[in-house]
């Protein structure tokens, strides 16, 4: 029996480990590649949003012309 709590402890401590190293390396690194990625959609998202505007706004431009 004692060596199954040996396994389980141990397991505890490599887990433990391991959540330490994800949280403190992997994750910071993670995050700073996922902010720089929505920045970037975002810049795209705000680009898009405008040629809509403006595509829109010349259709209501030419839509005004042809009803006078």
């Amino acid at each position: 029996m004692d060596k199954f709590e040996e396994i389980g402890q141990r397991l505890d401590k490599e887990l433990a480990r391991l959540r330490k190293y994800v949280e403190e390396e992997v994750a910071p690194g993670t995050e700073k590649r996922t902010a720089r990625f929505l920045r970037e959609v975002s810049e795209l998202l705000t680009d898009a949003a405008k040629k809509l505007e403006a595509r829109n706004t010349a259709r209501e431009t030419e839509s005004t012309k042809n009803a006078h």
